[in-house]
Parts: C-alpha cells; sequence; structure tokens
C-alpha cells in the first residue's frame, strides 16, 4: 500500500474560521438530518421535531473503513472446542447464535445479513433532570463484541434523537393520551428505519473494501433497552396489563414462576391483533380486544423491517437486572431483615464490610459479611431470603459469562428454576408479615435469560450498560457546549464532530505505525513478569527484617535447577525482592489469554497488600496467598520465585451452611511452591478462608470445578 502526503495551508483567526472547517470536516461521514413529524390528536396535528442519521448510509461508513471491515462477520459461524474428550460447541457472538443463523437462512444464496442492534432511553442532561434527551444509539451486530462495546470507531453512534412528549394536565393519564404518546414514539421512529425497509426485502448491492459487490439485507437483530422502553417498542401496555411481558404471553399474576413457559409473542400475531381490533363497530370493543394481548392500538414502526420481529428482538438486560431487582429488592430487603435483629447485627454487618481487604472489581461480598449473623437457626426467614440471594448471584454469573456451552446454559436454567422457587418459599412465609408485592416484570424476564443466549449469543451483546455510558458525553456536551436553549441541534453537532475527529485521528495514527512498521516490536509472551523492584539485599537480611514471621524461619532454600540439580541458596546470597507480579494465564470462560495485576506489598497504597494465588501441585489446585517474590541468580540461571502460604489442610465435613450458600471453605497449612493464578479469600476465623466466587465468571467456573472435586 502506498501513502501519499498532502499538504494545505490553513489559519485560524476567529471562532467562526475553526467553526467552518469542522463543519468542512464533518461531511467525511453520514451526519444528522433535522425533520418534523406529525400526528393527530383530539382533532388536532401536533408537530414533533426529529434528527436522525440515515442508517444505511451510517452502516455504509463503516462497510468503507479499512480497520473495521476485515473485522465483519457476514455468514453465520459454528464454533467448537475440544475438551478433551469431545468436540463442545460453543456461542459468543451473535453470528454464532440461532437468530443470525435464522435470518441468513431465510435470504438468496449469496446474500448476507447486515444486523443492526438499536438502543434508545431518556437521560437527564441538566442536574436537576429538569432538560432531558432521549438518544438513539446504533451498533452493528456483524462486528465483534470488543470493538461493537468499544468506544471510538466501530463502536456505538448516535443515530437518532427523539422527542419528548410532554404531559399536558388535560389529558395526561387519559388511554388516548399514553397511545398518542406511543404513536409520537413510533412515527419517529418509523422515519429512522425506513432507509432500512425496502433494502430489507429486495436486498442493496454494495462493493466493499474487498472490490466485491455484496448482496446485504438489513435486519434488526437487537434492541437493547429497559423494561419500560421494551413496552413501548413492542407496544404492549406494561406493569398493570393482563400480559405484562413484551416477549411472552404470560398472565399478570404469574410473573414471578420461573417453572412454566408461555407462548412467545410474534410481530405477525401483533399486527393480525390490531388488523381485528380496527376491524370492530366502536372504540370500546377495539380496547377490548386489544387488552386481552396487552396491546395497544398503534401501528408499530419495526414492522416495515423484513426479517425482524420486534418480540423477539427485546431481551433480558443485565445492567437492570443487577440494579432493579438486586438493589431495589433483595438487597432493601435483606437490610431490613438485618435491622429488624438489632443494632448489634447492624453494626457487625457494617464491620464485617470494613474488614474485606481492598481488591478491584470486589462486589457482590453480602453473602459473606452476613452469613455470621443471618443463621438458619435463629433466623430461619432472613437466611432463606441469604439462599435466594445466593442463588440470584448464581444466576447473574452464568448469566454474565461471555461464552456458553450446551453445559453452562443447562446449569444457567437450573439457577434460575432453584432462585424461583426458593424466591416463591420466601414470599409465601412472609405474606403475613409484609405487605410487598413481587410480581413484577424485572422479575419474570429472567425466564427468558437463557433463551436469548441461545437466540442472540452472550448477555454482553445485548447490554444496555455500554450504552448508557455514552449518555456521560451528551450531558458534557449539553452543560459545557450549548446555550441551555434548542439544545438538541448543538449536542448532536458536537457529537457529530467528535465521531469525525476520531476518524482523522485514527488515521493520523495509523499512518504514523505504518512508518515506523519496520521498527522491533518485541511482544512479552512470558506467564509471567515481575516488576516493583526494590533494592538487592541477601537472605540474611530478608530474614532479619521479617523475624517475627514463622514462614522466613530458614529462610535459604534448595532449588532445582534445570537438569535435576539442586543448589542451596545461602545466607550472604543476593536477592531482589519483586512486589508485582503480571499474570497471563488461560481463562475457564473464553479459553483466551487473559492477564491479572497481582501484588505483594507490605505498604501498598499505606495498606498491606498480599494477593491470593491458584497453585499447581503434583496431584491438585490448592489456593494460596503470596507472602514474598524475588528474582535472584544462580549458576548462571535467573530465578523467579516466590514464597507462599499454602490453604490446602483438611477442612473436615462439610457444614450445612456452607453447602446452602455454596460456600468453599479452605484452612491454612505450612508453604509451599508453584506456579500463579488469581484468587480472593476472605477471613472466616483464625484459619479459615473463605473463597469469594463472584469477583468475575473465571473464579466463579473455577470454584464451582473445585466445589465437584471435593465432593
Amino acid at each position: 500500500m502506498a501513502w501519499g502526503i498532502l499538504t494545505e495551508k490553513f489559519t485560524f483567526r476567529t471562532h467562526k474560521d475553526i467553526h467552518n472547517r469542522w463543519e468542512t470536516a464533518s461531511h467525511r461521514l453520514t451526519g444528522f438530518t433535522q425533520d418534523m413529524i406529525s400526528v393527530p390528536y383530539d382533532g388536532t396535528i401536533r408537530e414533533f421535531d426529529l434528527h436522525y442519521r440515515n442508517l444505511w448510509k451510517w452502516a455504509t461508513d463503516l462497510l468503507r473503513d479499512p480497520q473495521l471491515f476485515p473485522h465483519m462477520v457476514f455468514d453465520v459461524q459454528r464454533f467448537s472446542k475440544f475438551d478433551g474428550k469431545t468436540f463442545v460447541t460453543f456461542v459468543d457472538e451473535p453470528y454464532t447464535a440461532e437468530a443470525f443463523w435464522n435470518v441468513q437462512s431465510q435470504l438468496p444464496e449469496g446474500a448476507k445479513p447486515l444486523a443492526f442492534v438499536l438502543y434508545a432511553d431518556k437521560t437527564k442532561l441538566s442536574s436537576f433532570g429538569t432538560t432531558r434527551g432521549y438518544p438513539v444509539v446504533a451498533r452493528l451486530a456483524n462486528l465483534p463484541t470488543d470493538i461493537r462495546n468499544g468506544q471510538g470507531m466501530g463502536g456505538g453512534y448516535v443515530v437518532g434523537w427523539l422527542p419528548i412528549v410532554k404531559d399536558e394536565k388535560d389529558h395526561a393519564g387519559k388511554p388516548s393520551w399514553v397511545n398518542f404518546k406511543n404513536a409520537v414514539w413510533h412515527e419517529v421512529f418509523l422515519k429512522i428505519l425506513s432507509p432500512l425497509a425496502s433494502k430489507s426485502s429486495t436486498g442493496q448491492w454494495f462493493e466493499c473494501l474487498d472490490s466485491i459487490q455484496h448482496w446485504f439485507f438489513p435486519s434488526i437483530l437487537i434492541l437493547s433497552a429497559d423494561y419500560e422502553v421494551q413496552c413501548v417498542m413492542s407496544l404492549t401496555r406494561g406493569i398493570k396489563s393482563l400480559w405484562p411481558c413484551p416477549v411472552c404471553l404470560v398472565p399478570h399474576d404469574d410473573l414471578l414462576d420461573a417453572l412454566k413457559t408461555y407462548p412467545r409473542r410474534t410481530s405477525d400475531q401483533s399486527q393480525n391483533i390490531l388488523q381485528v381490533a380496527r376491524g370492530k363497530q366502536t372504540a370500546e370493543e377495539r380496547d377490548d380486544t386489544l387488552k386481552q394481548y396487552g396491546l395497544r392500538d398503534v401501528q408499530n414502526a419495526f414492522w416495515i423491517v423484513a426479517l425482524t420481529c420486534v418480540h423477539y428482538a427485546l431481551l433480558w438486560d443485565r445492567l437492570h437486572f443487577n440494579g432493579g431487582l438486586y438493589r431495589n429488592h433483595l438487597w432493601a430487603e435483606l437490610q431490613r431483615l438485618i435491622t429488624s435483629l438489632g443494632r448489634a447485627s447492624v453494626a457487625q454487618m457494617d464491620h464485617n464490610y470494613e474488614v474485606f481487604p481492598r481488591w478491584r472489581n470486589l462486589k457482590h461480598m453480602v453473602i459473606y459479611a452476613a452469613h455470621t449473623i443471618v443463621t438458619e437457626d435463629e433466623c430461619p426467614i432472613s437466611y432463606l431470603l441469604l439462599r435466594c440471594i445466593r442463588l440470584f448471584l448464581e444466576v447473574d454469573l452464568y448469566a454474565a459469562l461471555e461464552v456458553h456451552t450446551a453445559d453452562t446454559i443447562r446449569a444457567g436454567r437450573h439457577a434460575v428454576q432453584a432462585f424461583s422457587t426458593y424466591l416463591q418459599q420466601y414470599i409465601a412465609k412472609t405474606a403475613d408479615m409484609s405487605d410487598k408485592n413481587w410480581n413484577f416484570p424485572k422479575l419474570h424476564m429472567s425466564v427468558h435469560i437463557f433463551d436469548n443466549i441461545e437466540a442472540k449469543g452472550a448477555t454482553r451483546n445485548y447490554n444496555t450498560k455500554p450504552n448508557k455510558k455514552m449518555h456521560g458525553s451528551l450531558k458534557d456536551s449539553y452543560q459545557m457546549r450549548t446555550n441551555f436553549r434548542n439544545v438538541a441541534p448543538q449536542i448532536l453537532r458536537i457529537n457529530h464532530w467528535q465521531v469525525v475527529a476520531e476518524s482523522i485521528c485514527r488515521n493520523i495514527s495509523n499512518f504514523d505505525e505504518y512508518q515506523l512498521c519496520d521498527a522491533d516490536n518485541v511482544l512479552d509472551e512470558d506467564n509471567f513478569v515481575l516488576g516493583s523492584r526494590q533494592a538487592p539485599q541477601t537472605f540474611e537480611s530478608v530474614e532479619n527484617t521479617h523475624g517475627h514471621d514463622s514462614a522466613f524461619t530458614n529462610f535459604p532454600i534448595q532449588v532445582p535447577l534445570p537438569g535435576g540439580k539442586r543448589v542451596q541458596l545461602k545466607a550472604n546470597d543476593k536477592i531482589t525482592e519483586c512486589r508485582f507480579l503480571k499474570v497471563n494465564y488461560e481463562s475457564l470462560v473464553d479459553w483466551r489469554q487473559h492477564t491479572d495485576f497481582l501484588h505483594c506489598n507490605p505498604k501498598f497504597f499505606g495498606a498491606p497488600r498480599f494477593d491470593c494465588v491458584f497453585v499447581q501441585t503434583t496431584n491438585k489446585i490448592i489456593f494460596s496467598r503470596l507472602l514474598f517474590v524475588f528474582e535472584c541468580t544462580l549458576e548462571d540461571t535467573a530465578l523467579s520465585l516466590a514464597l507462599i502460604h499454602p490453604f490446602d489442610a483438611p477442612t473436615g465435613v462439610c457444614i450445612r451452611k456452607d453447602k446452602h450458600l455454596s460456600i468453599f471453605r479452605v484452612r491454612a497449612r505450612p508453604h509451599a511452591q508453584a506456579e500463579f493464578f488469581f484468587a480472593f479469600l476472605v477471613p472466616d476465623g483464625s484459619n479459615d478462608y473463605l473463597v469469594v466466587d463472584t469477583v468475575d465468571t473465571y473464579m466463579f467456573l473455577h470454584v464451582k470445578a473445585l466445589h465437584l472435586v471435593r465432593v
């Protein structure tokens, strides 16, 4: 590839010069169009402004991008991994799952799916929430998740800004007014989706960077939204309707039961019901017909896009499952029960949280903080709720896996059913003590978690979290770059300039990398790298410094060298202490190389930090804590060694509480030495430690496997 350098001189004298230059550069990529829609209500025509990008032109910007196109996948893929016994099929990306397969199987030979992911939600722009915005974000499911959910080119793009219909005192709360607001939403989305409508039926030829004409059929594969917006997208009547789920026809009174399945909604069914309802003679008859299915008397905008079922595109959202169900219900209920136990229990709970080690990504510690306070004998109701919370965490961790096999999906379904069963027991036993209503849609949506995974891949493909993160830059633009009047055009102009600036900066960076392509790029492929080296010292000085610690008694050791020879380290041999360890390892979750950063530091940001590791011994894996990591040179051989404190002493018979709460207990023993992997341990007495498996999906799967070995 040949590169040419073009030079152009220009001078900025005024703010207008800068503004004009940005406007000129903004034509590099598809910008926003302003339009107006008209919707009738109560004999009058209401008009609303709309700002949107042409979705097809936006997609072709990505198809033309030389950095993104090589990563795009236009054909469904099936992957398997050999587990030592057989080949195991797995799903992760949308193009490895059923829905992508179903779309491509309906296309003519040689045609390619172009799969869109759309998100919409309101956000507060001003500090007091008086000014709000309603962005629409688009992504391409043909790109891998690391790019699609990342920041910058190939990630999320704001492609629309919806009007927010303000309530009017004379109409607010009326069914006709609610239908009107939904009609406005879908009339606006009709404009946004219109560039895809005909192309989704007949396809569109487009020449990509490979100089091949591809026949693309666009479809809306994923709609990422919270429950409230899902109801607007599907035009279902929400939480108070007879059929509140936007995905299936579950009766309102059965939302709590995850053991039953119900017929799924389809776009064809909803269209037929609306057609039948509109054939009725009176408005009352029409509304009664629609009520029987929880639908609204509004034409759905997504029906114009072929190969798209709005109900099938709506998916369970992990962000709101955690934030809504856990924080607002399970955690709030546990707080209430612990408070009822008295001030001493509350103080003990606070203390248990305070003494947790200060590790990064430490979350969902409630089981380890509460298990000594909430016991089965003294407070059985609270203990039952704690078991529910543990099962909730298991559901969440199975759902969070980046790669799924038939085994993890089966285990996840079992966890959902167990959580539902125990929660129903808790609700039944507290019915006379509490008037709390647990029958709400966000709890029911967990029924669909693993159906969604089989259909669309891992939950991170449709999690609203990456999209909500984009609200921050929009709020910053509102606060710092607008005059607080008619803000939508101002915010979107800045947003578009940011996208263009990102494109320009990346091109400059790519050019710089090309210019330096002959430079040596040495990749670190070692399993581990030591860092934070201290001044060299002798073994004797180390032993004297740690004289209070029995682990350092007789510190000089025998070291096996390559070839089987063993060398005795002497008291006056020099070593270099290392207080940081970077470890590369193969994850059990996605089988890729991951990196962890471990510390073995007596004063890390003012507090001791001695991380824990997995150690592979001759016949098993054990937990240990790093005590001292060092480097030395013996007979011209550079060695990296560690003194560790193993936790493999017998723990006896597994107690009932540990079984109920899936606690993996380990016990301290003398020293050992082996390879390093990452772990979290929480003290539970003088010698016992509890393994925190809720830190991430890797720890969760690893401890699950250890549970099976121990049994």
